[in-house]
């Protein structure tokens, strides 16, 4: 059994959600208030950090958007053991996120965590925590102070959770949470930290990536 960093079990895939680095179609909210071109370089700032925060050794999946940008997102995050690339699916957020989980335990995950690239407070010590919680709990919610979240860590598919969500309000967590409730599913909580939508959350983080 691989071990985890920092604790006893198995290291879960990490499946990060990107969108390729194209000026207009990035951090569309930020853009609205700095334009299109800072906006694209604050992303690439984000994810530049939250590649460079991923456990050593850790399997990553890219599950990037669109599917015609995988030469791209390749020259962009570059190549590295245990890295692969994966094109979502279409539909809405919810039916790409049960997607890539199914895709993911198919292709060998023994545990996921889903993650984006603008929490610029993610980092290893979430990861472990969200590891060890996956030892005793089905799931590991790590909740954003919007009101959605910046982690959702899984034992195995649990398509539910991401069925009849209202995805980009404020309301997503809470829903998530309704659904664990609904089917008994156990959960654990990690620290709440902002994701990075707005000119003032851009402020808080932009000296620290």
């Amino acid at each position: 059994m691989e071990q985890g960093e920092g604790g006893e079990g198995v290291n879960p895939t990490i499946l990060i959600f990107l969108k390729a680095p194209q000026l207009g179609r990035v951090k569309t909210r930020l853009a609205a208030e700095i334009g299109d071109a800072a906006a694209l370089d604050a992303y690439r700032r984000l994810v530049a950090r939250q590649m460079a925060a991923l456990p050593t050794g850790w399997s990553v999946e890219v599950q990037f958007t669109p599917a015609a940008a995988e030469a791209e997102m390749r020259r962009w995050l570059g190549e590295a053991p245990g890295r692969q690339f994966v094109a979502q699916r279409e539909g809405d957020l919810g039916a790409k996120l049960a997607f890539a989980v199914e895709g993911a335990f198919i292709r060998g995950a023994a545990r996921v965590l889903l993650i984006g690239g603008d929490c610029a407070e993610l980092g290893g010590r979430e990861f472990t925590a969200a590891a060890r919680g996956l030892e005793s709990h089905e799931v590991v919610l790590g909740p954003s102070k919007d009101g959605g979240y910046y982690l959702l860590g899984l034992r195995r598919e649990h398509p539910e959770v991401f069925e009849g969500i209202a995805w980009s309000t404020g309301a997503v967590a809470e829903q998530t949470r309704q659904r664990l409730r609904t089917r008994a599913i156990a959960w654990q909580e990690l620290n709440e930290l902002r994701d990075v939508d707005t000119l003032a959350d851009w402020h808080l983080v932009e000296n620290r990536v």
